[in-house]
């Protein structure tokens, strides 16, 4: 560099630094809301190139904090309304159904929209063959 001649070692750093602005696509910043403590939270996740892109918005990350706060919060209210749907059909099962969702309520903190299916016992003997 025959132009850093006579130039102090900060004056050197600052020339390296101030170059004209270049526009770069990555590192990237994307976003994830989640529900904490009965609150939407925006989770920060910075990306370094177009296959980590693609690898986390195939997992919910997007790229503006706003809109990841409205999915999140779309998602809390479509799972509530779900539960409470599942609420309502409940009214009309048989008395041994409604104490399993009872049981199933109480095992969960969270919202279920739906009780997951228990695996149902054969009552079949089994016949030896001699």
């Amino acid at each position: 560099m025959a132009d850093d001649l006579g130039l102090s070692d900060r004056e050197k750093e600052l020339r390296k630094w101030n170059a004209p602005y270049v526009y770069r696509e990555f590192p990237k910043m994307l976003y994830r809301g989640t529900m904490v403590a009965g609150r939407v939270t925006v989770e920060q996740r910075i990306v370094g190139s177009e296959g980590e892109e693609l690898l986390a918005t195939g997992t919910g990350w997007l790229p503006r904090p706003n809109q990841a706060e409205a999915v999140e919060t779309a998602r809390q209210e479509q799972l509530g309304t779900d539960a409470a749907e599942r609420a309502w059909d409940d009214r009309r099962l048989s008395a041994a159904a409604q104490a399993e969702a009872a049981a199933f309520d109480a095992s969960s903190a969270k919202h279920t929209p739906e009780i997951p299916e228990q695996p149902k016992r054969s009552h079949h003997k089994r016949t030896e063959e001699a």
